[in-house]
């Protein structure tokens, strides 16, 4: 096995586990038709988010943020700035390492400690845990007489567009433009469903619910005249400050359109005793969704 050690490689280059995927094209986004999108009958279905505990809500600190930012860049950027991006992007010199076989790039190394090649390959990076001399035994191991290990100093090895062109056998430049292209479309696209998305949510929102329901004149839900009830994070709190396991709410959290305000009422009862209100009003004068909502927070 032939290795390449420039100055430097012998530092460890494992700065953190992160597996990406390599550069795939941004695929054009579908816009379903409105029939298509009502085709899925929800009645009978139960909304999961009944389970869904404050511990179980991950917020991600301030180092993931940035690493999410840097990968969905490409994809968050108006078409126009993509192009500069791609050019950007092509003329860094990102690449510390690399893994070949045959003399053709299987799996490359970025100095941010992050790896992307092809199956099987790239995951010698992780197996070797940032140990150089273990990650030139498992090449050897896995490709013996084939296999070749090159490392360079931060920003001195190939640029992005060259282990790009090195690794998929064809133009960066060439790809890059056709993701302009795409991502273009797709943008046109979004922009379309986005608009559509926020139609239907102020529809939604502002649906009037002529029952509301309440625990200890606490808002917990309510419920329009087509038997649509809404319930979320107020019925779930008000469970978790009552000692009320999450499984008993699934009835509640299942959507069933024959259900009354008085059923409605009587299985909250069931849950939370003799403190349920109901409270109904005429279309005409009940509260939106919306501003019931706001009641429960």
């Amino acid at each position: 096995m032939q290795i390449s050690h420039y100055a430097g490689a012998g530092e460890p280059y494992y700065n953190r586990t992160q597996s990406i995927k390599h550069d795939q094209s941004v695929k054009e986004s579908s816009t379903p038709s409105d029939e298509a999108s009502f085709s899925t009958r929800l009645e009978g279905k139960t909304n999961l988010t009944y389970l869904i505990k404050p511990e179980h809500v991950k917020v991600a600190d301030k180092d993931q943020f940035a690493m999410l930012n840097r990968d969905m860049s490409p994809l968050s950027s108006k078409h126009t700035d993509l192009a500069g991006y791609y050019k950007q992007h092509g003329e860094q010199q990102d690449v510390v390492g690399m893994i070949k076989v045959d003399g053709q790039v299987m799996a490359y190394l970025r100095g941010d400690g992050s790896y992307a090649g092809r199956s099987g390959v790239q995951d010698l990076f992780r197996q070797a845990g940032g140990d150089i001399e273990k990650l030139k035994s498992l090449v050897e191991q896995h490709y013996p007489g084939s296999g070749e290990v090159e490392f360079f100093e931060q920003g001195e090895g190939p640029t992005n567009a060259e282990v790009f062109e090195m690794f998929n056998g064809s133009s960066y430049q060439d790809y890059a433009q056709k993701q302009v292209v795409i991502h273009k479309e797709t943008e046109f696209n979004e922009m379309l469903a986005q608009d559509q998305a926020y139609r239907r949510k102020l529809m939604f929102d502002q649906t009037p619910q002529t029952s509301v329901f309440r625990v200890g004149g606490q808002v917990v839900g309510s419920m329009d005249d087509q038997g649509f009830a809404d319930v979320g994070q107020a019925l779930t709190a008000m469970a978790d400050q009552r000692g009320i396991q999450r499984e008993q709410l699934k009835s509640l959290f299942t959507l069933d359109f024959d259900r009354s305000p008085e059923d409605f009422k009587a299985m909250l009862n069931d849950v939370f005793g003799d403190d349920v209100q109901l409270e109904t009003f005429s279309s005409q004068q009940a509260p939106s969704r919306a501003e019931v909502r706001s009641m429960g927070l």
